[in-house]
């Protein structure tokens, strides 16, 4: 191992150890928590179509994308998409009623009760462990199993299992200029996924940079939303003074 020959040292079994301990680490998240939907992020579902244009980062979209020219998702998008939706502000009972309008395009509605109504409570800590689930992080999402769009599949993060011509057609879709897509399909191709998606942010919001974080670009889907829920939030407005206010600011 490459560890094991820079500490000669150490004892190969030792030095093994080591360095699955440290590439363990480099994976681990340590940003920030996105468990709960954060003040001014906030979301409910009437402004999700705009706000999924706007706002969503690609795995996300895509995902969201899927559902509506399908009107379903399989298992590990619905947790992995549904998580994002929790963290951005629907309650449960908005996501209910999204999912349910969804999927029943194409079922019975006793059909979406029985059979999936339970996954959307999971999600809530409604059922199961009852536990407060957090949406998944940049790493997980890559690490987890290859998505396969012709089986159904659409999780996972699009700027690691989307080949070169899958990437490109995505990019031109979203408007992306040549420039910026090229140097998106280069990160791509030396495994540098989350600075590809910093540098889809920056093409998406012109005159950002999330490309050079300490982090190396987008940690976590919430992240890449708050960032574009910032940017497109109005100025703030310096409120005018009072008229108490301006007498005092006209005496000496």
């Amino acid at each position: 191992a490459t560890i094991s020959r820079s500490w000669p040292a150490l004892r190969a079994d030792e030095a093994e150890r080591l360095a699955g301990f440290l590439e363990g680490l480099a994976s681990q998240y340590v940003g920030e928590d996105y468990s709960k939907p954060r003040s001014g992020t906030k979301v409910s579902l009437s402004e999700l179509p705009t706000i999924a244009r706007r706002s969503f980062p690609l795995c996300m979209h895509n995902m969201y994308s899927k559902l509506q020219d399908t009107h379903h998702l399989k298992h590990t998008a619905r947790m992995q998409f549904g998580l994002f939706l929790k963290a951005i502000g629907l309650t449960y009972e908005e996501s209910l009623a999204f999912w349910r309008a969804q999927f029943t395009k194409n079922m019975p509605q006793d059909k979406f009760d029985k059979e999936y109504r339970y996954g959307v409570r999971y999600n809530y800590g409604l059922e199961g462990k009852r536990q407060d689930w957090s949406p998944y992080q940049c790493s997980k999402i890559i690490g987890s199993p290859g998505s396969n769009a012709a089986a159904g599949e659409h999780h996972g993060c699009p700027f690691r299992n989307f080949d070169e011509g899958q990437l490109r057609a995505q990019m031109q879709q979203m408007q992306i200029s040549n420039a910026d897509a090229s140097f998106i399909v280069e990160k791509v191709r030396g495994h540098h996924y989350q600075v590809a998606c910093g540098k889809y942010f920056e093409a998406k919001h012109a005159g950002t940079t999330l490309i050079e974080t300490e982090l190396g670009g987008i940690t976590h889907p919430n992240q890449y939303f708050e960032e574009s829920v910032k940017f497109y939030a109005p100025p703030e407005v310096e409120a005018a003074p009072t008229s108490e206010q301006s007498d005092q600011f006209g005496k000496d």
